[in-house]
Parts: structure tokens; C-alpha cells; sequence
């Protein structure tokens, strides 16, 4: 069964109107953003650097208040060329020696890391790495998981330890321990899938596979995160294609910098740290549009830091996850767990979820998959009360998102909305309902990006500001729901199309 009844009964103005709704709210809402900008620069807590020096970004100051991309930002200005090295040298490999793929990965990623990183830091990454290695050699998946706790509870300690941190410096350290927490997924990966193999299989979760894997130099830090099962399907023998290559690499370079110029205009990401900037906007209507942006913003940060992981993945014969799809056009939560980070959802669900339950598993026993995951989600991003709120709210979410698609999907309620609404009130009442999970769930990932003051903040104005607030909020999003799913409607068209 369909999620809605046919989407093609609604009539052309309606669709209009949808989409209208949908984009006029968008520019506007950017306007108003956009008209704060000399404000905040002269309001902020600390005065932004110096924008471009050519016009027309020259008499602007840019916001680098948006920590993780400035961070990128440097660890490209110092790893370019070991990006460059690990594409000739692959270049030269795979025509030459295929054989030799794995070792021209750790070749490569072993130099990037030994010429810029302190003794104490190879030491902690060389650690991991082997552990893992060594613990799939017990086959036990108890020991793999509490290998990982002891490691994520590394991390975390790490991220107060004053002496190291001063001694690598803040960049460095920032590298190191985002690069860890990667390590600790691809470590287990790599462990769990070597466990449920077949032996005449083995042969692929030898050393130098697993070497290969972990250090990946291209998704090392800044993701995604590529499961071992699609790294050991990598086609070496497979004709490289530069131009598709070069045009993966030249996506991102240009999605960087079109948000690096519109961080000379658009201060969202320090108004997803300061509330009272927020707060400046006209109405708390409008302040809605600054949690949008601050969630699209944050898209684009991934589809520049995965583009370029995928790009290469996709070059070396890996069959890379997809690249994220655009917040705009996710509309269920479920949704945005599978498209956003492919690489990660596959993870959660292989090594987590599907362990402790099946499809014809007791809905109690799906709800405890579900809770159990999104502890390790908790966990895995840091004990922070702003990530426990959103894994809570993400599990909130899910769960009522689970009950909802049971009720619609039962014949009481079909039949139901078929004999008094008809096939087109059935598809209105169904996005009108699905509308009052979509709006708890987009502002669950405002505490994420920004915080908790921000998510209180924004949650506050949507369902503590007033009854008419309220329903020009559902109502925008309901035209926002509608968008969505006439888009995936069309894109589905096609996939099936091209199939054919």
C-alpha cells in the first residue's frame, strides 16, 4: 500500500498554492534573516573576522561563529595534498597493480597522519585501530561492544583532559577525537561483519583489509561512514572515471563556497547561539524560518564533507552511501534517518536494531530495539544534555511516527476515510495528522545544531505563543508536508521509469 491515496486527484490550484506557501515563507523568511545581519555584527558577543577582500563581500564580516566548519576548513588548508597524493597514487595502482589497492591506502593515510599529528596522538589512533583487529579475533560480539563502550568512554574523558589538549593544540585535538569516534564505528563494523561469515569468506577480513578500511584516508575524519561490507565489495578492476570524479569533488568545492558567501550575509550560524538574535525577528511566526535555515545550513555543511568522501569512494570502487538528501524534502522523521546519513542509519540498524528484533518481532520488543539504539546515538555523540534531548525527542518521534502509519495503514481507518471524505479528503486528513509529527520532529533537530537554549527557545514559540501562532504554523507546514511528498511522489516516478 501507498502512504497517501493518489497524490494526482489534488487539482493543479491547490498544488499551486502548496507550493507557493512553501516558497514564499522560504524568501521571506530569508529576507528577515538577511535584514538582521548589521545588527548582529554589531551586537554579537565577539566581532566576526574580516570578510573577502574583493567586492562585493569586501565591506562585509563573515560568520565563523559555526565551529565544526571552521575546523574543516583548516584540517583541508593542511591535508589537501595527501587528498591529491591519495588519488595519484590510486590513479597509478589501479592500472598498474590492483592488488596493491589496501596498501596504497594505509601508505597514504599513514603519511597524512605521521607528518601533522603529535607522537601522543598516532599512538591513541594506532591503539584503536589494533584493538579492533585483535578483538575480532575472539569472534565475540559481547567483547567488540564493550571494547567500544571502553573507547567511547575514552573519548569523552579526553574531550576534558586539559594536558593533552594543550599540548596538541585545539585543531589537532579536535581531529583527533572526531577521527576516534569514526574509528570506533568502522572498528566494529568490521569486527561484528567478520563474525557472521561463512568461512570460506574469511579471506577478506585479513590484515591488510582491515587496514585498508580503518584507514581510509578520504572518510577518515569527516565521513561518512562507509560499512566494511560495501569497502570489501569495492570493484579494484573497474575502469576509473576522472570526469565523474572530478565532478563529485567540483559538487562540493562549489556548495563551500556558495555557503562560505552567504556566511557574509546570513549570520544563522551564530543565531543558533545567541537566542537574543532570534528573538530580533518580527514575530515568533518568522522566528520559525531561523530554525529552518539553521537546519539547512547544517545540511549543507554534509553535503560538502560527505561529498568529498563519496566522491573518492566512489572513484577507488567503493560503493559509497548516497549523498544526503536535502532537509526540505523530508517530511517523516523516519525519513531523515535513512537519507540524511545513509552510512550511519545502515550501521545503527545492522549492528544495533536488527540484532535485538525482527519484522515479526513484538512491537515491545521493536520498542526497546528502538530505545537501545538511540542510547548508543546518545552515547556515541557525547554526553551533552542538548544531544540527550534530541536522541529523546528523535525516539519520541519515531515511535508515534510507527503508530501513526499502523492506524492509517489499518482497514478500519480506510474504509473509514474512503466512505465519508473520499479519496481525496482521505489524502488531506492524512497530511493534516502526519503535519503534527512533522513540526515536534523538525524542531528536535534545532537542539542538536544549536543547542539547548535555542530548542527550548524555538519549541516554546511554536506551542506556547498562542493558538493563531499554532495554526499558521500547522498550516505552513501542512503546504510544507504536501511539497514533500508530491516531490518524492515524482522522484519515485522516476526511479520506476528508469527501471523499466
Amino acid at each position: 500500500m501507498s502512504r497517501l491515496p493518489d497524490r494526482s486527484l489534488l487539482t493543479r490550484c491547490e498544488i499551486f498554492i502548496y507550493f507557493g506557501v512553501y516558497i514564499a515563507y522560504i524568501v521571506v523568511g530569508l529576507y528577515k534573516i538577511y535584514g538582521l545581519r548589521d545588527h548582529i555584527a554589531k551586537d554579537a558577543k565577539f566581532q566576526f573576522p574580516e570578510g573577502w577582500s574583493f567586492y562585493p563581500f569586501s565591506q562585509r564580516r563573515r560568520d565563523d561563529s559555526n565551529d565544526e566548519l571552521e575546523n574543516f576548513g583548516d584540517f583541508i588548508a593542511s591535508f589537501w595534498p595527501f587528498y591529491l597524493l591519495h588519488a595519484a597514487v590510486q590513479g597509478v595502482i589501479r592500472w598498474k597493480c590492483p592488488r596493491l589497492q589496501c596498501l596504497g591506502f594505509v601508505g597514504v593515510c599513514g603519511l597524512a597522519l605521521g607528518v601533522n599529528l603529535d607522537w601522543t596522538s598516532l599512538v591513541l589512533l594506532a591503539t584503536l585501530i589494533a584493538s579492533y583487529y585483535l578483538i575480532s579475533l575472539a569472534t565475540s560480539k559481547r567483547l567488540v561492544w564493550l571494547l567500544s563502550a571502553g573507547w567511547i568512554l575514552c573519548i569523552n574523558l579526553m574531550q576534558k583532559n586539559a594536558w593533552w589538549t594543550d599540548r596538541v593544540g585545539y585543531t589537532e585535538y579536535v581531529l583527533v577525537i572526531v577521527t576516534m569516534s569514526w574509528s570506533v564505528l568502522r572498528g566494529c563494523s568490521f569486527s561484528l561483519s567478520k563474525m557472521g561469515v561463512k568461512k570460506e569468506e574469511l579471506d577478506r577480513y585479513n590484515l591488510i583489509q582491515y587496514l585498508g578500511y580503518a584507514m581510509y584516508f578520504p572518510s577518515l575524519t569527516y565521513g561518512p561512514i562507509i560499512s566494511f561490507q560495501r569497502f570489501a565489495a569495492r570493484r579494484e578492476d573497474e575502469k576509473q572515471d576522472w570526469l565523474g570524479f572530478a565532478g563529485g569533488v567540483l559538487r562540493s568545492a562549489i556548495w563551500w563556497l556558495v555557503m562560505q558567501c552567504a556566511l557574509h550575509y546570513f549570520y544563522i550560524h551564530y543565531m543558533s547561539r545567541d537566542v537574543r538574535m532570534v528573538d530580533l525577528m518580527d514575530s515568533v511566526f518568522w522566528q520559525h524560518s531561523a530554525g529552518y535555515f539553521m537546519g539547512q545550513f547544517f545540511f549543507l555543511y554534509y553535503v560538502v564533507t560527505y561529498g568529498i568522501g563519496i566522491a573518492f569512494a566512489l572513484q577507488d570502487g567503493i560503493p559509497a552511501p548516497s549523498r544526503p538528501r536535502c532537509i526540505g524534502r523530508i517530511h517523516f522523521y523516519s525519513d531523515m534517518w535513512k537519507y540524511f546519513d545513509e552510512g550511519l542509519y545502515e550501521f545503527l540498524f545492522q549492528h544495533i536494531y536488527a540484532e535485538m528484533c525482527g519484522k515479526r518481532s513484538s512491537p515491545a520488543a521493536k520498542f526497546g530495539a528502538t530505545a537501545l539504539t538511540f542510547a548508543f546515538v546518545f552515547v556515541w555523540h557525547g554526553c551533552y544534555t542538548y544531544v540527550l534531548i534530541w536522541s529523546i525527542l528523535n525516539f519520541l518521534c519515531l515511535a508515534a511516527e510507527k503508530l501513526f502509519k499502523t492506524l492509517t495503514s489499518s482497514s478500519e481507518y480506510q474504509q473509514w476515510t474512503q466512505r465519508h471524505l473520499g479519496a481525496v479528503g482521505a489524502q488531506r486528513l492524512y497530511a493534516m495528522l502526519a503535519t503534527q509529527l512533522f513540526i515536534p520532529a523538525a524542531f528536535s533537530n534545532v537542539y542538536f545544531i544549536g543547542g539547548q537554549e535555542i530548542g527550548d527557545f524555538l519549541m516554546r514559540g511554536a506551542y506556547l505563543s498562542g493558538v493563531g501562532n499554532y495554526m499558521a504554523l500547522c498550516f505552513c507546514s501542512y503546504c510544507f508536508f504536501q511539497c514533500s511528498e508530491l516531490l518524492l511522489n515524482k522522484s519515485d516516478a522516476r526511479s520506476k521509469t528508469k527501471t523499466i
